[in-house]
């Protein structure tokens, strides 16, 4: 009988065990937490954005770092598997804007209990509470920990990347895999909001169909959707995306178009007919048509304009510096993104020593690295945990076959 021992107790961990557990084998699932799914529990606002449903080339394009290391684990298990999976046992699923799944109950806590239902009658020994302390191999795998040694035939590293570290996710996995040989990719914070130096002194403001346009000193990213504005920073859905995709460089410039849809000329006209319209009015009053009555407030302060000022007594300088902020409304980024905000890590072990089929080290016999571990990490919209399940199936597959 095989002893398999899997460090992490979170989705990639979870998964790893509960299809690789039969009679042939001895599962061991270690973990430093009291209860197993400790991340799972809060993705998705704790409503579990458990994967999604677009389709396979589509999906593929939101994996950003290392997209082809997945395409052969993908091919085994993807994201319609998964919600196969997931209806085999009971969970009934919604779908929510941008392909989104979520369990019906719109609770993680119902698919945690799926996942204990399922390792207590697959009988996979869990070892909570549990410090790895050291890892060393020799013929077999020996885990020392702060409860004592385990031997294992094979091995499973799942202990997740960096973020919210107050689940559990400190970076641990990093340190075991470079001491076994593994070269490390540096982290960094990725689905994050993003820091401001220059904000507007309000609390929050939710500004919808946005383009948010981020640049870095070679590169140039534009996201449109919606995004919340405060005091501090930028959050919200194309704010995340534009922030994991530009994780590993500098943050140089960044704006937002308030108007996408219109053109500098066409949003000139929007306004020239308002100020005709009114001319009696504050500016800030006839701004108030178009955008939110403090964002209005705070735009004219940065440009020096007089809120009580006059519709008709706008000269045309100030109307050219009114258009060029709403169509590129710039705020200096602070990049001092940490991971206990970040959704995900970026970076970790470098893929090009992974079996892209197996999920097994290339330089070490019998170890598998799985999950945020690996240096694979992608858009929000329920990706990155998919990568999670999808490549702990690779690899329980993968040492399912041998003997």
């Amino acid at each position: 009988m095989m002893r398999i021992g899997i460090i992490g107790a979170g989705p990639s961990g979870i998964f790893t065990a509960i299809n690789l557990k039969n009679e042939n084998n001895e599962v061991y699932l270690i973990d430093k937490n009291k209860e197993i799914g400790k991340k799972l529990a809060i993705t998705g606002n704790g409503r579990c954005n458990i994967t999604n449903i677009a389709p396979y080339e589509d999906f593929l394009d939101n994996i950003i770092r290392n997209r082809s290391f997945m395409y052969s684990s993908f091919s085994k298990f993807d994201n319609y598997s998964l919600l196969d999976f997931l209806s085999d046992n009971e969970i009934e699923t919604v779908v929510e804007n941008g392909g989104k799944v979520f369990p019906k109950s719109l609770k993680s806590t119902d698919v945690i209990e799926m996942f204990e239902d399922i390792l207590l009658e697959k009988k996979v020994k869990l070892i909570s509470n549990t410090e790895v302390e050291s890892i060393k191999k020799s013929n077999n795998f020996i885990v020392t920990t702060n409860k004592g040694e385990f031997d294992f035939d094979y091995l499973v590293l799942a202990t997740g990347g960096k973020s919210y570290p107050r689940t559990g996710s400190t970076g641990d996995g990093y340190t075991f895999a470079k001491r076994l040989g593994h070269k490390i990719i540096d982290q960094t914070p990725s689905l994050a909001p993003i820091h401001i130096s220059d904000g507007f002194n309000i609390k929050a403001l939710n500004l919808r169909d946005v383009t948010l346009n981020v640049s870095t000193n070679d590169k140039a990213y534009s996201e449109k959707g919606d995004l919340l504005l405060t005091k501090r920073f930028l959050t919200g859905p194309i704010t995340l995306k534009a922030q994991a995709r530009a994780s590993r460089d500098e943050i140089t410039d960044m704006w937002i178009d308030l108007f996408p849809k219109y053109s500098y000329e066409s949003l000139e006209g929007v306004l020239l007919q308002l100020l005709i319209k009114n001319p009696k009015k504050n500016i800030s009053n006839v701004l108030k048509e178009i955008i939110n009555e403090s964002l209005a407030m705070c735009i004219l302060n940065r440009l020096e304009i007089d809120i009580n000022i006059k519709a008709n007594q706008l000269e045309k300088e100030n109307r050219k510096a009114l258009i060029d902020c709403l169509k590129c409304l710039r705020f200096k980024a602070v990049n001092n993104t940490s991971f206990n905000s970040a959704v995900v890590t970026s970076g970790g072990v470098d893929v090009s020593e992974i079996n892209p089929k197996t999920m097994e080290s290339k330089l070490v016999n019998g170890l598998y690295i799985v999950g945020e571990l690996l240096d694979v990490d992608a858009l929000t919209g329920g990706f990155n945990l998919q990568i999670a399940f999808t490549t702990g199936y690779a690899a329980s597959l993968a040492i399912r076959e041998r003997r």
